[in-house]
């Protein structure tokens, strides 16, 4: 295959998906993983994509991919980060659960949890947890976004203002070591601080195609997120600087 035909393979895997992994384009376009690496430094220097530790991102980052393409990428890493972070609720506790794919991968992990209380602005989420007898689920008021099936703005803002949680688990649009938590929604980017704020403890899930990336909003700084739960692909460097700003770090395997 030409090198004209492969960086017109990648770019459009990377439109579909918005990650691409150099083993899997290894093995997709027939070529060894060091022309892999090739293509993507000259995507890279042309501007066109973002290299990353293991593949490539799409540099337009303040373009959302839609709700139906992150529902099918990196779909091990979320179910294995969901899991864990449903490992840190205790029963009796009031929790935040932030929209997003990997978030309502958690929620599906909290069944057999006693006396919980879980405010949500994802409908998604409250769907799934509606018919357990122990959880107790508050939704937020607000606009609705059609494709996420989430609710933010004034409405939302202001119901949540007075509520008080154990801990708040937030899904991210990016994460890089300069800007933070950002994300691609305003409205649900100041629904996110405003539980943060009233959280005793946040976590953040992310797996790793969400590394280097910086969306348009902030949703936190380094310093307001007390656990970074992520996946082994995430880079040792950024790993090794968020501990050093005194953040916890769980690095799952992959099974």
């Amino acid at each position: 295959m030409l090198q004209q035909e492969r960086h017109k393979k990648i770019l459009e895997q990377l439109e579909k998906e918005n990650t691409v992994r150099i083993s899997e384009l290894s093995k997709s376009l027939g070529v060894t993983r060091q022309t892999v690496r090739r293509d993507l430094s000259e995507l890279d220097k042309a501007g066109l994509i973002k290299k990353v530790h293991g593949g490539a991102l799409l540099s337009r980052t303040n373009i959302e991919p839609s709700f139906s393409t992150r529902d099918s990428t990196s779909v091990v890493e979320k179910d294995i980060i969901g899991k864990k972070a449903a490992d840190f609720v205790e029963d009796g506790d009031a929790i935040f659960l932030d929209i997003g794919t990997t978030t309502l991968s958690m929620a599906k992990n909290l069944s057999h949890k006693k006396n919980l209380t879980v405010i949500t602005n994802s409908l998604l989420i409250a769907m799934e947890l509606a018919n357990i007898k122990e959880i107790k689920v508050i939704l937020s008021g607000g606009e609705l976004r059609g494709e996420e099936l989430s609710l933010s703005g004034p409405i939302s803002n202001k119901s949540i203002q007075d509520i008080f949680i154990d801990k708040a688990f937030i899904g991210v649009g990016g994460l890089s070591l300069e800007n933070g938590f950002t994300d691609f929604h305003l409205g649900e980017s100041e629904f996110r601080r405003m539980m943060i704020k009233n959280a005793q403890k946040s976590f953040a899930l992310a797996d790793h195609s969400k590394i280097d990336i910086v969306a348009i909003f902030k949703s936190a700084d380094i310093h307001e997120i007390d656990v970074l739960i992520t996946d082994i692909m995430t880079p040792k460097s950024v790993i090794s600087h968020l501990k050093g700003k005194g953040m916890k770090v769980e690095v799952l395997g992959v099974e």
